[in-house]
């Protein structure tokens, strides 16, 4: 990164003319984009994924659609544009507290993004959350090691380096000590995370609250560049225990950064966006997780190669399904999968799930957010085989916390049951 002070949330000089709103696989109008920002779109936003799709007209006019990313892009020279999703009246924080497994109760209070206005100020309301709690807990230290010059001997003499660098008569010792320190990779990646996050933020209670936090963790913590795969690396002590779901946001959020160069000035860019296809299989893992828990000989296997088809004796395609119910003798009972859609389901999708269920011999469940019954069905493969149809239950705008889970769990408990009424009552 070419520059991490904190910064002002937005630029006060750009005008609401240059924000744009779209849903989920909608498209913007076109638009006369600069180089830097089709450089942008290209070279960041689409580095390794097609998160923004983008065509032109005979003009040279430029149409953006979006994909199944939500968030926020701010163009150099552009538009900022917001991408929501595509389920409307949806309580975001909601959603996203229970894809991530964010136990915390601090979040609960009334604020005015708490169901989310947009999914980013609720990642950004749910982190600010977190970050407080690990705070006011106690920010965790933790030993590393240093080689230092130092004017007098502390720990372990380097005597290669001693030789090496100070001569013949030294005025300075090479050491190799051990030293407590805030400096950890938990507290460096929340630091990098929530400033980022003041610049994606419009709510103001909310931006003050990351930046009061970025400058508490400023006074102990360097601020510099954090990777993803160093998250991966935190082993959970019963002394930083309390920072578990700091981490797993801190983890969403350096996921879901894709511009590599905050600049300063009059027209900052910067993206962050979040694949909702994953924040719903999220869900729908956890919920099936919380359904099988009284069913101690079953288990769940979620986004697990279970067989290999070979087709035509040459092609081999691996079966992934999203959720494996298998009994106690590890022998599969049901598949499942999971789609981030609305609207009836494409044929794709029957052929996807047909293919799981004759890999393994079992009834299967296609899982859909809630669209008011519209989608809810049940089929029958070659006569032999169930295939339910279902629509997990989505949070409501105002729908509390706990009352959406007891919700969630019921309904999907109920769908389940109807299935494999005979496994489960034999597991059971």
């Amino acid at each position: 990164m070419s520059q991490l002070t904190p910064s002002p949330l937005f630029d006060s000089d750009r005008s609401d003319s240059l924000e744009l709103t779209v849903n989920e696989y909608e498209s913007t109008d076109p638009l006369d984009l600069s180089k830097r920002d089709l450089r942008m779109i290209k070279s960041e936003v689409n580095d390794g994924a097609e998160r923004l799709d983008l065509t032109f007209d005979r003009d040279g006019m430029a149409t953006l659609r979006a994909t199944q990313y939500v968030g926020i892009v701010s163009l150099p020279d552009g538009p900022t544009l917001q991408i929501r999703p595509k389920a409307g009246q949806t309580n975001l924080l909601t959603l996203l507290r229970y894809a991530q497994g964010v136990q915390s109760e601090t979040i609960e209070e009334e604020t005015s993004i708490s169901a989310g206005r947009t999914f980013i100020e609720a990642l950004a309301a749910l982190f600010e959350a977190e970050l407080e709690a690990v705070i006011r807990q106690g920010l965790h230290r933790d030993y590393r090691r240093v080689e230092e010059i130092e004017d007098n001997l502390r720990g372990q003499l380097n005597v290669q380096k001693q030789i090496q660098c100070q001569g013949i008569t030294p005025t300075q010792f090479e050491c190799t000590y051990n030293e407590l320190t805030y400096d950890t990779v938990p507290n460096k990646s929340a630091l990098f995370a929530a400033t980022h996050l003041t610049r994606f933020v419009r709510d103001q209670r909310l931006g003050r609250a990351l930046q009061k936090h970025c400058h508490r963790l400023r006074q102990r913590v360097s601020l510099e560049p954090v990777r993803p795969s160093e998250l991966e690396q935190i082993e959970l002590t019963r002394l930083n225990n309390h920072y578990s779901d700091l981490i797993r946001l801190t983890k969403l959020v350096l996921r879901s950064i894709y511009v590599r160069d905050f600049t300063t000035g009059a027209h900052r860019s910067f993206a962050l966006l979040i694949d909702m296809n994953q924040i719903f299989e999220r869900t729908v893992e956890r919920a099936f997780a919380e359904v099988f828990t009284g069913y101690e000989n079953c288990t769940i296997e979620s986004q697990t190669t279970t067989r290999n088809l070979v087709t035509n004796g040459k092609h081999t395609i691996s079966i992934r399904p999203d959720i494996l119910v298998q009994n106690k003798e590890r022998e599969p009972i049901l598949v499942g999968d999971a789609k981030w859609k609305l609207g009836r389901p494409v044929n794709a999708d029957f052929y996807q799930m047909t293919s799981y269920q004759f890999a393994h011999n079992v009834p299967g469940v296609l899982i859909y957010p809630e669209q008011r019954g519209e989608i809810a069905s049940q089929y029958t493969v070659v006569d032999q085989y169930p295939l339910n149809l279902i629509e997990l239950p989505i949070p409501k705008p105002k729908e509390e916390f706990h009352s959406y889970t007891g919700r969630l769990r019921s309904e999907l408990e109920e769908e389940i049951f109807s299935l494999l009424k005979h496994d489960l009552v034999a597991a059971g």
